[in-house]
């Protein structure tokens, strides 16, 4: 696995030869915008999930709502800048879960990672079969959002600092299902997935 900058573009030759070798190009938006636009569902989807898991867990936490009034105090102190720090440790280890799953990825030389502004991420043009592919896409968000709520409920430190984590990584990975959505629907049975920048393609192989 490498480090780059900048994230992923299409390979153009190598797309062609792809379609050539019998590879099928599935439906999916060609950029990271559209992406984004088309995965909000599931980002409310999942921050639902997350919230209603934590009001089970603690109804406690969301008391305030009772309350006629609701005031908001925000000040920079010690505890808020280890919590923006704590956002990008969480975000780091979104994306080193992803890569842990992929096959072989420190040997590869065809997997990257790296952060693009204040986002991280990983890709790979390694093939990668169905069902792994599916489980890297979600695992991010079953470590870090649902089995993290779970965790930090019965070692007593679920509270909003921490929840907030659990809801920004449940937030994050709305792109990843909706991925997940795409090759669902679209790639039958245990087929092999190729990504190529913003294209992915499909084949049944050995």
């Amino acid at each position: 696995m490498k480090y780059t900058k900048k994230l992923p573009k299409t390979d153009e030759e190598l797309s062609s030869y792809l379609i050539d070798a019998g590879w099928i190009k599935i439906k999916e938006p060609q950029n990271l915008p559209l992406a984004i636009l088309f995965s909000l569902p599931f980002a409310y989807l999942l921050l639902g999930i997350i919230l209603w898991l934590a009001y089970l867990l603690k109804p406690g936490l969301f008391n305030f709502m009772a309350s006629n009034s609701l005031s908001i105090a925000l000040s920079i102190d010690l505890q808020l800048l280890l919590f923006v720090g704590a956002i990008f440790v969480y975000m780091f280890l979104h994306e080193m879960i992803h890569a842990i799953f992929i096959p072989g990825v420190l040997k590869s030389e065809r997997t990257f990672w790296g952060m693009n502004g204040v986002f991280g991420f990983v890709f790979t043009t390694e093939p990668i079969k169905k069902g792994r592919f599916l489980v890297i896409s979600c695992m991010p968000f079953v470590l870090l959002s649902v089995l993290a709520v779970l965790f930090l409920n019965y070692i007593g430190y679920l509270n909003w600092y921490t929840l907030l984590l659990c809801l920004i990584n449940a937030a994050g990975s709305c792109v990843d299902f909706l991925n997940m959505v795409l090759i669902g629907f679209q790639v039958k049975g245990k087929h092999t997935i190729i990504s190529n920048g913003f294209e992915t393609f499909y084949k049944l192989t050995k």
